[in-house]
């Protein structure tokens, strides 16, 4: 159904493009495959996870602080906890990769991973634009897409590159507050949303979900 949706189509493309020059039998002894590597390995976790998610997660967050899509909101915002994890594991891997690869880290290496992020935020403007044709109360297209270009130079910055917007400022004070802080519940407050075994989940109902 994705691919019926261009904005969407365009941004499987984006990733797609750059998986696709990896292979099970890459030769990782040459400098250019290590650079392969090291791209996909940041287009996913700081363009892809670290960046374009965050769009459509600011947006159900959103709409869970107007007090609307309550359920979902809550889902989103332990997937976002995952996902913290997913970015900071790929950063460390890129930076690793790096450290012991100094020759594949280039200034035109570098300032194409800039231009891969410019990509990604370009891709994610768009996405978002197509998600909220009309600005709304606390859903403000414009206010979105400055919240990614501060998301992406975070991003940029967090694996040693120049960001794309310096000084850019976080529009949602608020969502770096849900996104950043893990906060500790009360046992007796809340569900339990730890993950459980498949065989807990079989008889759970579509309509439970």
């Amino acid at each position: 159904m994705f691919e019926q949706i261009p904005t969407i189509k365009r941004k499987n493309e984006f990733a797609t493009r750059t998986s696709h020059e990896l292979r099970r039998d890459i030769d990782l002894t040459d400098p250019e495959n290590k650079k392969k590597l090291a791209r996909n390995i940041f287009v996913f976790g700081q363009c892809m996870e670290g960046t374009q998610f965050y769009g459509l997660f600011g947006m159900i967050l959103g709409l869970r602080r107007q007090k609307k899509f309550q359920g979902i909101g809550e889902m989103f915002q332990y997937t976002l906890r995952d996902e913290s994890n997913h970015i900071e594991v790929f950063r460390n891997l890129f930076m690793d990769l790096v450290s012991e690869n100094m020759e594949i880290w280039t200034p035109e290496f570098k300032e194409e991973l800039v231009e891969t992020m410019k990509e990604a935020v370009a891709l994610e403007k768009e996405f978002i634009s197509d998600c909220l044709p009309v600005s709304a109360v606390g859903l403000n297209v414009d206010e979105f897409c400055q919240y990614i270009d501060y998301i992406a130079d975070r991003r940029l910055e967090g694996v040693g590159l120049n960001p794309l917007n310096p000084g850019v400022r976080n529009p949602f004070p608020w969502l770096a507050e849900t996104i950043d802080i893990k906060k500790e519940q009360n046992f007796f407050e809340t569900k339990v949303t730890e993950y459980q075994k498949a065989s807990a989940l079989a008889a759970v109902s579509d309509d439970d979900l």
